[in-house]
């Protein structure tokens, strides 16, 4: 598709608009965008995008910068070219489309002078996104924009200007239901040529920008007005530079999964198997020939529900309806599918994943203490693990509390529960779905029950907020078999009660070597099988690493947990 940018910004339109962008003005900007750089980027790699002639790129690789100038234009990129030859400068130029995937190279800052609004609004904030996928952590935004409220202040339907005998003729209009301002330039050269140009620009409020801008996953520094570091925004105010810094983000534990050539390798509880192994069995067994279920095609009943629903009233034993049952693949699949824009508040030593997918989606991520008052962060989404990663499991009445606080600014609490299952089904939540608003409690069969390779997920729901789940989670997301040998093995009962009486009795003896070693250790609830420090371990004895904790698993076998002792020192 050609896009009317494409051959817009040519000699044609330079002919008009290099009396109002002049060397004086361009010095000015250029100056500003210096003092903004010094400031704020990490590094000297910088991307202009929409570069057009090079009016910045030129003067920021005078001074040292490393620019790569992007632009649709080839007659604007051997503009450029030539003005970095007549300075004697190196300046990387890119010809392509920046609403599609052109390919930028990583940089310290980006700047956009001028070249913002080309697009749809859905455009721009891809476009925001891939920029920021491209600046290092903490890397620059300076983005300039139009501001549509002076605009509109002296818009003007038709309007002329002559210079040197040429005549530049504009006729435009704005629609206030879409924000454009679509327009026609009408040159006539002195020898009698003449050429049209239209455009079709998107106007922005600064606020809109800002919006944008933060759904991209940067951080707002500040904004500026008219080039001038520290002038406040005004609604009168033509140009406005906003700088922003590319947000850390988090990266989803689920995908950074490596080998270890530690001689102990206490990252996971491989052995967990041999007290649950007759439990999986039995289930199999029930389910009997694995090919009818995997021809099952359920159409009748994509999310599960009416089949999984009886069988997690009697595990947990609570009343629910079908209407609250949401099946996933795994506690993982239900947590991306969870992950959104709005404001995720999660605590601080809470598992990536759910805060790296929301983030990549544009929320904005905010660190809580359950004992806090969380009503008024406004929050869209609540993270809350239970048992979380240092052991402890928040009391009943402080979910019930949270729940409360999430749906009363119109959000939800999501209680990740992918390890109570250790703690045995009394200690669910899952009953308060039945008299709390704005609860989803997610349960798998990964963590004690060793069937992880099911991909078998529950999102159990409060009434209130089970059609938003519903409509976030992809029918039909856990196969019909999976669903059988999980509800087979889930209606067992507690299945982990022997496992869970052998971590009590192996526990204290990890305790014991990890502070013979010198760390400060955490011990939790006695039925996890895992303990945290913040020491750092050593070389030979591996763990798994979460937010400045080291979580140690239990070695369970005789085998495992002679190999600990061989290895002490």
């Amino acid at each position: 598709m050609i896009r009317w940018y494409a051959d817009y910004f040519t000699s044609e339109y330079w002919s008009f608009a290099r009396h109002e962008y002049t060397g004086e003005r361009t010095e000015a900007e250029t100056a500003y965008l210096l003092e903004a750089l010094g400031e704020h980027a990490p590094g000297r790699r910088v991307l202009d995008l929409g570069c057009g002639i090079g009016r910045h790129a030129v003067g920021l690789a005078r001074h040292g910068y490393r620019v790569t100038g992007v632009d649709i234009c080839a007659w604007a990129l051997e503009e450029a070219r030539s003005a970095a030859d007549r300075e004697g400068v190196r300046v990387g130029l890119v010809e392509g489309d920046l609403l599609e995937r052109v390919e930028l190279p990583e940089a310290d800052a980006a700047i956009c002078v001028q070249a913002f609004g080309w697009g749809r609004d859905d455009e721009q904030l891809a476009l925001l996104r891939r920029v920021r996928e491209r600046l290092v952590p903490g890397g620059l935004l300076v983005l300039d924009h139009s501001n549509v409220a002076a605009i509109l202040r002296q818009y003007r339907a038709e309007d002329r200007f002559e210079a040197e005998g040429d005549t530049f003729d504009f006729r435009r209009s704005y629609d206030p239901l879409d924000g454009r301002s679509r327009g026609e330039l009408r040159v006539t050269h002195a020898d009698g040529r003449v050429a049209v140009l239209r455009d079709d620009v998107r106007l922005y409020l600064p606020s809109e920008v800002v919006a944008l801008v933060r759904a991209a996953g940067f951080d707002v520094l500040r904004a500026d007005a008219d080039f001038e570091v520290g002038a406040p925004v005004r609604p009168e105010t033509r140009y406005v530079q906003l700088l922003a810094v590319a947000a850390p983000r988090p990266r989803p534990a689920v995908l950074g999964h490596r080998g270890s050539s530690a001689e102990v390798d206490l990252r996971w509880a491989p052995d967990e198997i041999d007290f649950v192994r007759g439990a999986i069995d039995s289930a199999w067994a029930d389910v009997g020939d694995p090919r009818e279920p995997s021809r099952a095609y359920t159409l009748d009943d994509p999310y599960g529900s009416a089949r999984a629903t009886p069988v997690l009233s009697r595990h947990f034993g609570v009343s629910l309806l079908p209407s609250q049952v949401v099946t996933g693949a795994g506690t993982t699949g239900l947590l991306h599918a969870l992950a959104g824009p709005g404001r995720l508040l999660h605590t601080a030593h809470a598992h990536p994943d759910l805060p790296a997918w929301s983030a990549q989606r544009g929320a904005e991520l905010r660190v809580y203490a359950p004992d806090q008052d969380v009503a008024s962060e406004r929050p869209t989404t609540i993270l809350l693990e239970r048992p979380s990663v240092r052991g402890d499991v928040l009391p009943v009445a402080q979910v019930a509390e949270l729940a409360r606080a999430a749906s009363s600014a119109g959000g939800m609490l999501v209680v990740d529960e992918a390890c109570a299952g250790y703690l045995g089904p009394e200690s669910s939540v899952v009953p308060l779905t039945t008299r709390m608003p704005g609860l989803v409690v997610l349960r798998s069969l990964s963590k004690g029950y060793c069937c992880g390779g099911l991909r078998a997920g529950f999102a159990i729901c409060s009434p209130d907020v089970a059609e938003t789940v519903r409509q976030a989670v992809p029918p039909l997301g856990m196969s019909a078999l999976s669903l059988e040998v999980a509800l087979r093995l889930l209606d067992q009962g507690d299945v982990l009660a022997e496992l869970r009486q052998a971590v009590a009795a192996a526990k204290p003896e990890l305790v014991e070597v990890l502070t013979g070693l010198g760390c400060r250790v955490e011990q939790g609830h006695p039925a996890l099988p895992w303990v945290v420090t913040e020491d750092e371990l050593p070389p030979w004895l591996a763990g798994r690493r979460l937010h400045g904790l080291t979580r140690v698993s239990v070695p369970l076998s005789q085998a495992r947990r002679a190999a600990l002792r061989r290895a002490v020192p």
